[in-house]
C-alpha cells in the first residue's frame, strides 16, 4: 500500500496533463475557407500529451519494478537472516 501513494500522484499528474491540454484548440485564420484549417499546434499538443502519458507510465511501471525488486531483496535479507540465527 505504501508504493501506491508515489504511484497515484503520479498517474494523476499525467492525467490532469493531458486533460488540462486537451482542452487548448488551435485558432486558425478563416479567411478562405478553400483552405484546410491549420492544425499544427493542436498536433503539437496531441504529440504533447502523448508523449507526458507516455512518460507517466512508463515511470510507474519502473516505481513497481524497483518496489518489487526491493520486496525481493528484503525477502532474500531475511532468509538469509534467519539461516544465520538458526545455526546457532
Amino acid at each position: 500500500m505504501k508504493h501506491l501513494s508515489g504511484i497515484l500522484p503520479l498517474l494523476l499528474s499525467g492525467v490532469l496533463v493531458v486533460g488540462c491540454a486537451s482542452d487548448f484548440q488551435s485558432t486558425g485564420s478563416e479567411s478562405s475557407a478553400a483552405s484546410p484549417p491549420d492544425t499544427s499546434v493542436q498536433d503539437s499538443i496531441d504529440r504533447a500529451n502523448a508523449q507526458a502519458a507516455s512518460d507517466a507510465a512508463n515511470a510507474a511501471a519502473q516505481q513497481q519494478f524497483l518496489a518489487g525488486m526491493a520486496a525481493a531483496q528484503e525477502t532474500m535479507n531475511n532468509a538469509n537472516n534467519n539461516q544465520a540465527t538458526s545455526n546457532w
